[in-house]
């Protein structure tokens, strides 16, 4: 899948009421190979920072995907964990970088936006693209190592 066509999937997510996580993983489904239903479960209770202003869920989806692409198991133990914590920690950085903090509450009041506006909607858009970009960059990079 083409990074515009992850971005349109992901964007055609949110246009139908899915939240940011459900979003961005949704544009990843091809990588993670869950079904459409799977991932609207899995990620369903991560958008809103997690319903209280938290993580935001497109940060949350793409940590997701970087675990389900690169994940720590039992088999590959503390080599695996030190692995993902250190994408997860990259991630975090580059959004961050780009987007301002990781924050779902703080981001919306950074833009200041209410909660159901047309404007959160048009903000989150951004975000979640912001996401997508960010990660198909990073699965990029790690597919050359």
């Amino acid at each position: 899948m083409t990074l515009d066509e992850r971005c349109a999937r992901a964007l055609t997510w949110h246009g139908a009421a899915m939240n940011c996580a459900q979003s961005v993983l949704g544009a990843f489904s091809d990588v993670v190979g869950l079904s459409d239903q799977q991932i609207s479960g899995i990620a369903g209770g991560f958008g809103g920072g997690i319903k209280y202003g938290g993580l935001c869920g497109a940060v949350s989806a793409a940590v997701m995907v970087l675990g389900m692409k690169y994940p720590h198991t039992l088999e590959n133990g503390l080599a695996g964990k030190e692995r993902i914590s250190a994408l997860t920690r990259e991630f975090q950085r580059r959004f961050q970088e780009r987007c301002g903090c990781l924050n779902c509450a703080d981001l919306l009041t950074w833009a200041g936006v209410a909660d159901g506006s047309p404007e959160k909607t048009a903000f989150c858009d951004t975000l979640i693209v912001s996401a997508v970009k960010l990660l198909d960059e990073m699965l990029k990079e790690l597919e050359k190592e």
